[in-house]
């Protein structure tokens, strides 16, 4: 039998459902760019301005004619979703002793944990694809060409905020500053910030955030959003670092996605057209109607099952004026 027989292959509708509801943990950035399908593997989408926050005149007098709204004025730009695709084996030996004792492993290999091996499966591949993702995500939202001018600050060794000596380091003024310049822009606060796990760990133990917290407990559920004044839906702190050595043997090579940097934004998760958002990740609908099949196929030459797990799609900013970077914001000991 070939290696690869096109008639044995299916997408697998349980292991799809499981790709399509997995979303590792640590990983943030469809929090940011959620997902957005489309039905083309490209297209042109409208970017709205704030026109649509224009105030008409609506008295009438008798026998005259209501004022008309008009709607709002939008530009375009374009998106263009690339496959991204992924597959990975399930033996048949891994997956005798995995399954054994009716779906439960035997006591000679751990005792009972119930294992599915293809979920498994299905779970390393989708993690890899996300890990990517993220690491897009994080390229293109760290760089300070991204966002228009007076939307980024880059913060100099006195002011970062693991310099808890320096008398300028302000983070609640910084923060308090983005979320100003935000709100003057799109008129909404934001509602996202991301930052690293280290550099939440900085931040907490800041003097200027201490200080508001002397008679209060640094342990109620909400404390971190009351230290920095942000009164956003979600504070997103990234597990963010990955291996960039693709040897498995070879020592770990760890890199942080988020880096020193802070980013805040506007997110509307809703996918009506003219919804105004920091960014979209555009995902093509496939055949079955989601955006990460799972196809699942028999390579008898390999005594295994094969999974893999496709996903289409382009990172936009469809409104840069709804995010703000703070570039440099922990010094490079604090990573």
């Amino acid at each position: 039998m070939p290696m690869y027989d096109p008639s044995l292959l299916y997408t697998d509708p349980i292991l799809t459902d499981f790709s399509v509801g997995y979303q590792p943990q640590d990983l943030v950035a469809l929090r940011l760019l959620p997902e957005t399908p489309v039905n083309t593997p490209s297209g042109r989408y409208r970017v709205w301005d704030r026109s649509k926050r224009v105030w008409f005149l609506s008295r009438r007098e008798p026998g005259t004619s209501a004022n008309e709204v008009r709607g709002g004025k939008w530009s375009e730009d374009t998106f263009k979703t690339v496959q991204h695709a992924l597959k990975a084996a399930v033996a048949d030996e891994e997956n005798r002793e995995l399954t054994s004792q009716g779906g439960y492993a035997d006591a000679t290999f751990g005792g009972v944990f119930g294992l599915d091996p293809h979920e498994a499966a299905a779970a390393l591949v989708f993690d890899s694809l996300a890990l990517e993702h993220e690491v897009a995500a994080g390229a293109l939202l760290r760089n300070t060409a991204t966002y228009p001018a007076g939307h980024t600050v880059t913060l100099v060794t006195a002011d970062q905020w693991d310099n808890y000596a320096g008398a300028t380091s302000n983070p609640i003024d910084i923060v308090r500053a983005a979320m100003i310049k935000i709100n003057s822009k799109i008129g909404r606060p934001p509602n996202r910030m991301l930052m690293g796990r280290l550099g939440q760990t900085w931040l907490e133990n800041h003097p200027d955030m201490i200080a508001r917290f002397t008679n209060f407990s640094l342990a109620q559920p909400d404390a971190f959003l009351t230290l920095t004044g942000f009164e956003g839906e979600f504070i997103l702190v990234g597990d963010d670092q990955y291996n960039t050595n693709d040897i498995l043997e070879a020592t770990e090579t760890l890199v942080s996605v988020w880096g020193k940097d802070v980013i805040l934004a506007y997110v509307n998760e809703r996918m009506s057209e003219n919804d105004l958002s920091f960014g979209k990740t555009f995902a093509q609908l496939y055949p079955d109607g989601s955006t990460r099949p799972t196809d699942r196929w028999r390579d008898d030459d390999r005594a295994s099952d094969m999974v893999r797990t496709h996903w289409k799609w382009d990172i936009k900013l469809t409104s840069s004026i709804a995010g703000y970077l703070i570039k440099d914001a922990f010094s490079a000991t604090a990573w």
